[in-house]
């Protein structure tokens, strides 16, 4: 329904600019024609920015970092203070704070004396990576919103200079009327690409926001169970008991190794 009424505006916003000085009422088709084959790239530019704000709204959202169905069962596993428990919990999981402790339960499976410097750098590592990639995702819509304008300014450029070109092989009294069609024809695919550029820039500050929510959520949550784990390693680690040594013993790798660990 958005879309329907943005066309209605952008039409007959392009189209005043084709009605001046003509005879007769030019079509949406005719005037998108005489934009020339810039029109084309263009078209295929507003296409990729409609795919990747319908991708981005899926995408993007709170389930990739963090779900409280996962804060609930790592909270749990945390609470009977079993480190196995909390690799069997986030083993299939996909959000990005499962993955980040994924790693941090590796990293304490290879090193269980890891100090929490250590264990807080590959946290670190990890958190950077996956925040770039959120960032990097959304940099599309934003060579979009740059390019498209650009483009857009390219054509007016190569239509004036047709149109310039026409008036010098040709002379005429009616030099002036031919070269204010010329220039307004050519002026469509600058409004389109200012249309598209616009409309690309807007929800890339949209998403941008959203993104930067997320990645704050997934530093608050990463940070707690990273801080959790690692005194819960520690404390397992310092008891005396011969069955808590044993367990300690173990490995925390999230893959089907644990399973016979735990059995074993």
């Amino acid at each position: 329904m958005k879309i329907t009424y943005l066309l209605d505006f952008v039409f007959p916003f392009l189209g005043v600019l084709a009605e001046e000085g003509a005879s007769k009422p030019i079509t949406v088709l005719d005037l998108l024609k005489s934009g020339g084959w810039v029109i084309l790239p263009l078209f295929f530019i507003s296409f990729l920015v409609v795919a990747l704000i319908f991708y981005y709204f899926a995408s993007l959202r709170l389930s990739a970092v963090w779900t409280k169905d996962l804060d609930r069962r790592i909270e749990n596993a945390l609470k009977k203070q079993d480190l196995f428990l909390v690799a069997e919990v986030i083993k299939n999981r996909s959000e990005g704070c499962a993955r980040l402790l994924k790693e941090v339960l590796n990293f304490l499976s290879k090193h269980k004396d890891a100090d929490l410097e250590s264990v807080t750098s590959v946290a670190e590592a990890f958190g950077s990576g996956f925040s770039s990639l959120l960032n990097q995702r959304i940099l599309y819509l934003l060579d979009a919103g740059v390019i498209a304008p650009m483009l857009g300014l390219f054509g007016t450029v190569v239509g004036i200079l047709r149109s310039f070109g026409s008036i010098a092989a040709e002379p005429s009294s009616m030099r002036t009327l031919l070269l204010a069609g010329g220039v307004s024809q050519a002026l469509v695919s600058t409004a389109i690409g200012l249309i598209v550029g616009i409309s690309a820039m807007f929800f890339y500050s949209f998403f941008r926001g959203r993104v930067q929510y997320l990645i704050s959520v997934f530093e608050e949550r990463s940070v707690i169970w990273v801080q959790e784990v690692y005194l819960l390693n520690k404390k397992i680690q310092d008891k005396p008991a011969p069955e808590v040594k044993a367990f300690a013993s173990g490995s925390y790798d999230v893959d089907e190794s644990s399973e016979e660990n735990k059995e074993a």
